[in-house]
């Protein structure tokens, strides 16, 4: 190896290795086969030099410290409800901190953090936190996208970066924000007490829970998460888990949630053998009422998505179906409760009487850690 590669991997690694030391899961091995060391020296250095154009490289802090007493949490560039709730988990660590900190968010994330117990405000809206005279900013990344609010609103505020120049392989977003901020903190928190508690959270309003209270559901029911975008990872089996559900002898009330993607497989339910029974709540509610609907039922099963996340941000157990490149391991932590399968190739792969089994046993036995099925 010469010189000149010698220095392109060491200059490229940080797009693939945490900035910290505890290990987390991740598909480096893949990235790294399938990623030329040109492209990832060029996206690295396409990003440094953006930043020093744009005159921040001086603003980057390597410790939140004492002093910094009003913070702006910018959670910019992933508008996905599940990233969010992932990348956000880590908060947790600044529970019962004298620092005043305030989110700055997409708009259509901002009700997922309108009742935070840690964030004082949740903006949708940059020119609404501008006027607040801020001692620091987090930012997600080092991506025009995730500093784009940055740089327009907040341009000369010094900042910390979550996640830096790590772009290139799928990884476990809750360990990576836990153990990130833990550094940037001072590192205090212990691996194991990180590993053992990290988990989505969310506190909702008064209002919603009177709102879900209100609908009168059963008090032990089964959520399925119905709908999706992405082909790969939309289950589209969910009538005939029914019917087998049905057909194993589970008669537990089944409430159907999900947006309105999830329209076409919820008539497909209604439609199909078992669908007695079951309630549809597909597209009526806030996410704020579909987080406690999911914290109010028994069980969720749901492909990996956002409703996934909101079930786990709300303690519930889960049975879980993942594809392709997301492996259970990069979205589910040990504070998880849920039985997942994982597909090589699409969530639909995933045969009906598999899913319908695991929330059999689910329901006759409380699901403890997480366990993983490889099919």
């Amino acid at each position: 190896m010469g010189w000149l590669e010698s220095w392109c991997r060491r200059f490229a690694a940080p797009t693939y290795t945490p900035p910290f030391p505890q290990p987390i899961a991740s598909n480096v091995e893949r990235y790294l086969a399938a990623t030329a060391l040109s492209k990832m020296v060029s996206r690295r250095a396409r990003r440094w030099l953006w930043l020093a154009v744009n005159g921040q490289l001086g603003l980057e802090r390597s410790r939140i410290a004492a002093t910094h007493r009003r913070i702006l949490w910018i959670h910019s560039g992933m508008p996905q409800v599940g990233d969010s709730l992932m990348d956000l988990a880590c908060r947790e660590l600044l529970r019962g901190s004298s620092r005043t900190i305030d989110l700055l968010i997409d708009p259509h994330l901002v009700p997922l953090y309108a009742s935070d117990e840690i964030f004082a405000h949740a903006y949708g809206d940059p020119a609404e936190a501008a006027g607040n005279d801020y001692d620091l900013a987090v930012v997600l990344g080092a991506s025009s996208h995730n500093l784009r609010e940055k740089l327009g609103h907040f341009r000369r505020l010094p900042y910390v970066n979550l996640q830096g120049f790590y772009t290139g392989p799928e990884f476990q977003r809750t360990l990576f924000g836990y153990f990130r901020l833990d550094q940037l903190l001072g590192g205090g928190a212990e691996e194991a007490a990180i590993r053992a508690t990290a988990r989505p959270s969310m506190t909702v309003s008064d209002a919603a829970r009177a709102a879900v209270a209100a609908l009168g559901l059963p008090n032990r029911f089964v959520a399925l998460a119905v709908g999706g975008v992405r082909g790969f990872r939309t289950y589209a089996r969910w009538p005939a888990v029914v019917a087998a559900l049905r057909e194993t002898g589970v008669e537990e009330p089944i409430v159907l949630l999900g947006a309105a993607n999830g329209r076409a497989a919820r008539d497909a339910i209604l439609a199909g053998p078992g669908a007695t029974n079951v309630i549809d709540r597909v597209d009526r509610h806030p996410l704020p009422e579909v987080f406690e609907i999911l914290r109010r039922g028994t069980l969720a099963a749901c492909a990996d998505g956002g409703l996934l996340h909101v079930a786990h941000a709300a303690g519930t157990a889960t049975v879980s179906l993942f594809a392709e490149r997301i492996e259970p391991e990069y979205r589910l932590t040990p504070a998880n409760r849920s039985l997942a399968f994982y597909s090589a190739t699409e969530v639909s792969d995933i045969a009906p009487e598999y899913v319908a089994e695991a929330i059999a046993g689910a329901l006759r036995e409380p699901v403890v850690g997480v366990s993983v099925t490889r099919l």
